[in-house]
C-alpha cells in the first residue's frame, strides 16, 4: 500500500471547489477582481440564484463502490446532492432534494447525507427544525437511477405529528437494507405530559427493505440519551448495524454507549464504552465516529471533559462490543482538540481531528498499522483563520481522502493513503 501523508495543499493533491456553476474548478485565494473573498460562509451570497456549494457550512462525502465520491450539503433553505468521478477535480450539476425551503437543522453534528447503495441507489437523509425549540424532522429521499433524480421526500417518524427527531445516521447493508437512527423527543413529551421526570431524550431506528419505499416502525433502543451529539453507526462483519452514541448514565453523566445488532430486528443488550464520567447538564455537540475493520474489531473515537480523563480518546472492542480497550488519548489538550473522524484502510487506522492554535484551526491526521495498539506522530495536513466543517474521510476505493468544508476557500478534498 502507498503510504502517502500529504503534508502542504499542492496542486493534483487538494482540490479546492467554490461548488458554484456545475462543479467548476477555481482557485480561493483570490476573486477575479484580485480582492479577497468575504469572511464566512455568508461569501456566498453574491445575488446570483445559482446554487453554490460554498454556501454550505457543511459538506458530506460518501464513495460507491464504483469509486464516485458524493456530496451532500445545503443553500437557501435546500438541500443539494451532486458527485465527483475524478476525486474532486470536476463536479456533476448539483441536484435540489426539497423543493420547497425548509429551516433547515444544519451543523457539524446534525447533516445532510448522501448514502450510495451497493446496487446504485442514493438515498439522503437530513432534518429539518420543528415547530417548538430544540426539535427537528428527519426527511428521507431517494433516487433509483443512480442520482439522476430524486423522490419528493417523507418523513420518518411513523407519528401522526412529529415530536422531535434529530441528530440521524444512516447506512445501508450489503443486501441493500436501508437502517436510519435517531435521538427522538417523543419519550420525553410524553412524560412532561404525565408529569413524570425524564432525562434527555431516546435513540430509536427504523429499516427499509424495499428501497426505500416504506419504513418499519419507530422502534427504541435506549432511553436516556445526549440530546444534540451526532450518532455514528457503521456495519460489522455479519452486514448488521453497530450504534455509538453519548448516553446519559444516572442524573447527569455524559458517556458513551454502543449497541450492536444480533439480527435486522434485534438489538442486543447496551454496552457502557468508557466510564469517562464527564457530568454535565448542558448539550456538549460533540458525538463520537466509529469505523470497523476487516478483523470485526471495533474502533471509536470521541472527546471528553470527564473527571476521569479529558480530551480526544481512542478504545477498540474485540469482542462485538461487550468490552473496550482502555481508552488512549490523542491531539495537543492546550489547543483544543475537536471533532475526530476515524477510518480504516487495509490493515491501517486513520484518525484526523480540529485544533486551535490560538489563530487557526488546524487539521491533524495520525495512522496505526496494529488497530491502535501504537501511533504514528500527528502530521498537520491543512489549516484556516475563518470557519470550517468538522473534518470526514472518504475512501473511493483507490484513495482514502480527507473531505474538510471551510469558508475561506471553500471544499478541501486531501489525498492521505492510497490501497
Amino acid at each position: 500500500m502507498r503510504n502517502i501523508l500529504h503534508a502542504a495543499m499542492v496542486a493534483g493533491v487538494v482540490s479546492l471547489f467554490t461548488g458554484g456553476a456545475a462543479g467548476a474548478a477555481h482557485d480561493h485565494g483570490s476573486t477575479d477582481s484580485g480582492k479577497a473573498p468575504p469572511s464566512g460562509f455568508d461569501a456566498c451570497q453574491t445575488g446570483t440564484t445559482d446554487p453554490s456549494m460554498r454556501c454550505s457550512p457543511v459538506v458530506t462525502p460518501a464513495a460507491g463502490r464504483d469509486g464516485r465520491i458524493w456530496l451532500a450539503w445545503v443553500d437557501g433553505g435546500h438541500v443539494y446532492v451532486n458527485h465527483s468521478d475524478d476525486a474532486g477535480q470536476s463536479q456533476s450539476t448539483p441536484i435540489r432534494i426539497n423543493a420547497t425551503p425548509a429551516a433547515l437543522d444544519i451543523n457539524g453534528e446534525n447533516r445532510p447525507k448522501a448514502i450510495p447503495a451497493p446496487n446504485g441507489d442514493i438515498y439522503v437523509s437530513y432534518t429539518a427544525k420543528g415547530e417548538r425549540k430544540f426539535t427537528g424532522v428527519v426527511w428521507f429521499s431517494r433516487s433509483l437511477d443512480g442520482g439522476k433524480s430524486f423522490s419528493e421526500p417523507v418523513r420518518i417518524t411513523d407519528e401522526a405529528v412529529s415530536s422531535s427527531q434529530r441528530f440521524e445516521t444512516m447506512r445501508v447493508d450489503p443486501e441493500g437494507r436501508i437502517y436510519i437512527a435517531w435521538l427522538d423527543k417523543r419519550d420525553l413529551f410524553a412524560a412532561k405530559q404525565t408529569k413524570q421526570p425524564y432525562i434527555g431524550s431516546a435513540i430509536y431506528y427504523t429499516r427499509s427493505d424495499d428501497r426505500g419505499a416504506s419504513f418499519t416502525a419507530n422502534r427504541p433502543i435506549f432511553e436516556h440519551t445526549c440530546e444534540c451529539c451526532r450518532v455514528a453507526m457503521a456495519m460489522d462483519d455479519e452486514g448488521l448495524p453497530v450504534i455509538v452514541w453519548r448516553n446519559i448514565f444516572g442524573a447527569d453523566t455524559r458517556d458513551h454507549a454502543v449497541v450492536r445488532f444480533l439480527d435486522p430486528d434485534k438489538p442486543a443488550a447496551v454496552t457502557r464504552l468508557s466510564n469517562d464520567e464527564w457530568h454535565i447538564e448542558a448539550c456538549p455537540h460533540h458525538g463520537p465516529a466509529m469505523a470497523i475493520g476487516p478483523d470485526g474489531a471495533y474502533h471509536v473515537v470521541w472527546y471528553t471533559d470527564g473527571d476521569n480523563r479529558n480530551g480526544l480518546f481512542h478504545a477498540r472492542s474485540e469482542d462485538r462490543g461487550k468490552s473496550f480497550s482502555t481508552p488512549v488519548g490523542f491531539g495537543n489538550p492546550n489547543r483544543m482538540p475537536a471533532h475526530p473522524d476515524i477510518a480504516i484502510l487495509g490493515n491501517r487506522l486513520f484518525v484526523a481531528w480540529k485544533e486551535f492554535n490560538g489563530e487557526q484551526s488546524e487539521l491533524y491526521v495520525m495512522s496505526s498499522p496494529d488497530s491502535g495498539r501504537s501511533w504514528s506522530t500527528p502530521m498537520r495536513v491543512a489549516a484556516t483563520d475563518d470557519e470550517s466543517d468538522h473534518p470526514l474521510f472518504v475512501d473511493d476505493g483507490q484513495w482514502l481522502h480527507l473531505s474538510w468544508q471551510t469558508a475561506a476557500v471553500g471544499w478541501l478534498l486531501q489525498r492521505i493513503a492510497g490501497h
